[in-house]
């Protein structure tokens, strides 16, 4: 599974991210999808600088300046995110974003999202920062996406509507439900920007998954802070979890026509058991018995349980949860000697550790042929070995 997480522990703005995404992707292939924002008399500037001896990259949006401050409402920026030659993904992600900021400047200005106009975010550098945020993320394709906590500054920040305290009403707003902690940097790390990114895309918060790491990328704040201003990002692969949590449900049975197990078995099976066996056993009046034990998903138990009760004879039954540890499994079609013969292969750590052919193709085979199954099995099991191992 492909996990990007954003290490955000000197914040995060839109600047940032970006420039800490191209270290994930093909800036070449960047720069084209950018250039397709229906915006006019934009580029884009990435270069590189150190904070505190890191390198990083950094990213900035040049454009002419507007004579007038553009308001722009979401309206207009739907139609730009519309006009633009992109993937419809892209597009989704950038409305999504745009819409969160919408929702948190109209809570904090007591208006509907579609009467919001931006100041700051409206402008040109803001919409690219976005946008192309959203065109990195669908370049990298992560299955999930994580970030740590944001830390929360202190003190006020400049605005068209004067000073206001750190963070921005309307990041505050964006941060409800995200886990914060308090910071002692002074002024904005965590730009509204930033936290619609954060808002909108992360799927979970923490530390950084159990995972091997591809690539990691450092992008540059503008600011000089004690510590390196810097976002830093991670992709790589997450081992899926091969852990799973079962129950096993058992009944003793001394006094039950052995010919009803058959039935039992099959509506067992028909309502979700995992597994079903029978262990003979000799119970407390030395009496010869039968051990029923159920593997099954959680949430089959109670269904199982009740069939169990209806169709065998006992009056109690014991159940509990267990844990189930899993190979990495696939199925490969192998050309054998004898014909195509379905092969199960088990991984442990990602490398390959045993694999088997299927029974009933190794039975069938044998029917064909009229060769008894153990030469054929041992003969494919040969031609499976020199194949994989």
């Amino acid at each position: 599974m492909k996990v990007l997480y954003f290490d955000c522990f000197a914040g995060i703005s839109g600047d940032m991210t970006i420039a800490s995404l191209l270290s994930h992707v093909d800036v070449e292939e960047f720069k084209k999808k950018v250039k397709k924002i229906a915006l006019d008399n934009f580029d884009i500037e990435i270069g590189e600088t150190q904070k505190n001896s890191i390198n990083a990259r950094t990213f900035k949006v040049l454009y002419e300046e507007e004579h007038h401050h553009h308001h722009r409402h979401m309206k207009d920026v739907r139609e730009i995110i519309d006009k633009s030659d992109l993937e419809e993904e892209v597009k989704k992600m950038s409305v999504e974003m745009f819409e969160k900021l919408a929702e948190a400047e109209a809570k904090v200005h007591g208006k509907s999202p579609e009467e919001v106009h931006f100041h700051e975010v409206g402008a040109v550098d803001s919409i690219v920062d976005i946008i192309g945020t959203a065109i990195l993320i669908d370049m990298i394709k992560p299955d999930k996406i994580v970030s740590s906590p944001l830390p929360v500054s202190s003190g006020f920040v400049d605005t068209q509507h004067g000073l206001i305290p750190v963070p921005a009403p309307a990041t505050a707003e964006l941060l409800k439900g995200i886990p914060v902690y308090k910071s002692d940097i002074e002024g904005e790390i965590v730009t509204p920007t930033g936290a619609s990114i954060v808002k909108t895309l992360v799927n979970e918060f923490g530390g950084i998954p159990d995972m091997t790491i591809n690539s990691i990328g450092y992008g540059a704040g503008t600011k000089d802070l004690e510590i390196p201003n810097v976002l830093r990002t991670y992709v790589g692969e997450e081992e899926v979890k091969k852990t799973e949590s079962l129950m096993i449900l058992e009944t003793n049975i001394d006094d039950m026509n052995p010919e009803f197990y058959q039935y039992l078995f099959e509506k067992l099976f028909e309502n979700g058991a995992l597994d079903v066996f029978l262990i003979p056993i000799i119970m407390k009046k030395q009496r010869p018995g039968t051990l029923i034990t159920v593997i099954c998903e959680k949430e089959n138990a109670d269904k199982l349980k009740e069939i169990i009760f209806k169709e065998t004879s006992t009056f109690g039954i014991r159940y509990y949860e267990v844990l189930r540890h899993k190979l990495d499994r696939d199925f490969s079609i192998v050309e054998t000697p004898y014909g195509k013969v379905r092969v199960k292969k088990g991984y442990l750590n990602g490398k390959l550790i045993k694999a088997y052919p299927e029974y009933e193709d190794v039975k069938a085979i044998a029917e064909k042929t009229g060769n008894s199954i153990s030469d054929i099995y041992r003969n494919v099991i040969r031609h499976i070995d020199l194949l994989f191992f």
